[in-house]
């Protein structure tokens, strides 16, 4: 063995490349060894092959096909380099968001069932900050709550020309003028509100204020019962209703196998009746 050569062995212990896919390499002709021993056929590879290794080891990490890798290593100038990583970089970039948003998506997960575990039922009369949200497209002003569903599509399809990845709660909006008139079946659009989710794009906010807030166990389309809830509180405390409704599902299928156990959560923008002032809302 020569004095700068290593066996198979050392090269895949030193660059991390199994021996099995530095053989595969060496099959493709991607990085071979610098020679072959022709009594034992042993492979030995040099310590200035470490740093092609790594290459390769960093552009298959990021999803680089074998082919555009070896096209690159058999044409490399510093100039197709810096193009290379250029691209690299910017699909990289992408990965980034894209798993931000993941994280942001899991901590909203997280925060809304722990909500959800420890929520008692009782309707609260809260001041809440303003929350950013992104809405989705107006729905038909006939749509129902059932119809509403074949909406979806259209909402998650909005959501990827605007760059959110899907799996966050969907939430839903039913106007302060439909609350007004007793009806809850019409939702005026969906939206996303994630926990902090500065990764995620907003396009609107929910109001800062005071919100009537209350949950129940409710399967899905069946937000009547927390509604009637919610209105004979506003009426018997003398609060008046001025924006919208915002409802959310703080536990839903991903939480528990049982409709029935679904947690859903109504907030109402209102005003006490002895406040003059307008409500801070600009309604989505």
């Amino acid at each position: 063995m020569r004095k700068n050569d290593m066996k198979i062995s050392e090269f895949a212990q030193i660059t991390g490349i199994t021996r099995k896919n530095l053989i595969f390499y060496d099959k493709i002709g991607l990085l071979s060894p610098v020679r072959v021993d022709p009594n034992n056929k042993y492979r030995y590879y040099t310590y200035h092959q470490i740093d092609t290794a790594n290459v390769i080891t960093i552009m298959r990490e990021i999803g680089m096909p074998l082919k555009e890798i070896k096209e690159y290593l058999y044409g490399r100038t510093p100039e197709k380099l810096i193009d290379m990583l250029g691209v690299q970089k910017d699909m990289v970039q992408s990965k980034i968001k894209t798993l931000t948003q993941i994280s942001d998506m899991l901590d909203t997960r997280i925060h809304l069932t722990k909500k959800g575990i420890c929520a008692d039922g009782e309707i609260l009369l809260k001041e809440s900050e303003a929350m950013p949200i992104f809405l989705g497209p107006e729905l038909p002003e006939t749509s129902h709550v059932l119809e509403g569903w074949y909406y979806l599509e259209e909402f998650y399809r909005f959501c990827k020309e605007n760059g959110l990845i899907r799996g966050l709660p969907t939430g839903t909006i039913v106007r302060h003028t439909d609350l007004i008139e007793g009806t809850f079946t019409h939702p005026s659009r969906y939206y996303y509100r994630p926990v902090g989710g500065s990764s995620y794009p907003n396009n609107a906010e929910k109001p800062k204020g005071l919100y009537v807030i209350g949950q129940e166990h409710a399967e899905y389309s069946k937000s009547s019962h927390l509604y009637e809830r919610l209105l004979d509180y506003i009426k018997k405390t003398g609060l008046k209703i001025c924006g919208d409704a915002y409802e959310e599902y703080l536990l839903d299928e991903i939480s528990t196998i049982d409709p029935t156990q679904y947690l859903l959560q109504i907030a109402i923008q209102v005003q006490k009746a002895e406040d003059e002032s307008n409500c801070d809302s600009h309604h989505p």
